[in-house]
This record gives C-alpha cells, sequence and structure tokens, in this order.
C-alpha cells in the first residue's frame, strides 16, 4: 500500500484493484471445495459468504478497467 499524501495514479491504483481482485478469488477458490462436505444452515452460510466474495471480487474487476482505460479515446472525437 502507499504511504499516506504520496500520490498514486490511475494505473498503480487500478493495479491495486486487481491485486485485491486476485486476493478475493484465491478466497473463493480455498473455500469452494467445502461446498461437497458442508450442508444444512453451515452450507448456507458458506454460499452467501462465496456470493459476497464473488460480487466484491466483480467490483474490483470493475473498478480495474475502468481506472486502466481511464484515458482511452472513446471514439466520439
Amino acid at each position: 500500500m502507499h504511504k499516506e499524501g504520496s500520490k498514486v495514479n490511475l494505473y498503480e491504483l487500478a493495479e491495486e484493484y486487481e491485486k485485491q481482485y486476485r486476493i478475493i478469488c484465491a478466497k473463493v477458490d480455498a473455500i469452494a471445495p467445502l461446498i461437497e462436505i458442508y450442508s444444512g444452515e453451515n452450507l448456507l452460510l458458506l454460499r452467501k459468504k462465496i456470493k459476497v466474495y464473488y460480487d466484491m471480487a466483480s467490483e474490483c474487476k470493475r473498478i480495474s478497467y475502468m481506472l486502466s482505460h481511464y484515458y482511452d479515446g472513446d471514439g466520439d472525437d
């Protein structure tokens, strides 16, 4: 992470979001096999946790893409 007060450009920020995406995906990969083991209330809670992680990862990926392509032309010039 960057020191407080230091400036971060959009590409560095995009990389931070991409890094968080990979971390969250690794967490999902680590707990997903438990679906085969858990049952009942524990299975429901696990599925909810995976859904939340999936949503977080998707949002990180989306933000990373937006930041890294911020300066790309949109073709309307």
